[in-house]
């Protein structure tokens, strides 16, 4: 199997995986699917948390998900303007990663990736549909607040 074939497989395995085992085969449902953050520690994504992390990263508040803890470890501003962010995940003495685009000006987000370690969260892809409005989606919210005052562009108001 070559390289780009093998690394679709993966990416589409990955992305069953994280929307609840339902293979996406049309962008409809990938958008349905999605990929849930709030459990993204839970799935097979996940892996044990290591003693010592090598990026601490910055802790975000986030009072909709208690039982996890949320943290930023990088982002930036995208050429089309939009905020790219490296997420981490700790939960129940597991860790997981995830890549994500947010529009701060339009209160939009979606998830790029998500992957066992910063490195492959860079290129796995789990794209979860376009971006989304995060009315309604408390966690989310949460996160892209976070992300654009931390990017230096406020996300606006709901």
């Amino acid at each position: 199997m070559n390289k780009t074939l093998a690394l679709a497989f993966a990416g589409a395995t990955l992305l069953a995986a994280c929307s609840g085992g339902q293979p996406a085969t049309t962008n409809d449902a990938m958008a349905d699917n999605g990929v849930s953050l709030r459990n993204l520690a839970e799935t097979e994504v996940a892996v044990p948390k290591p003693e010592q992390l090598t990026v601490k990263g910055r802790l975000i508040p986030t009072p909709s998900d208690p039982t996890s803890r949320h943290f930023l470890l990088r982002e930036r501003k995208a050429a089309s303007g939009t905020i790219i962010a490296i997420l981490r995940q700790e939960h129940d003495g597991k860790v997981a990663y995830a890549r994500t685009e947010t529009d701060c000006a339009n209160r939009l987000f979606h998830v790029l990736g998500v992957g066992p370690n910063r490195a492959l969260v860079e290129t796995n892809i789990a794209h979860d549909g376009p971006l989304r409005p995060i009315k309604g989606l408390p966690l989310r919210e949460e996160l892209a607040t976070y992300v654009c005052a931390a990017s230096g562009t406020p996300l606006a108001k709901g």
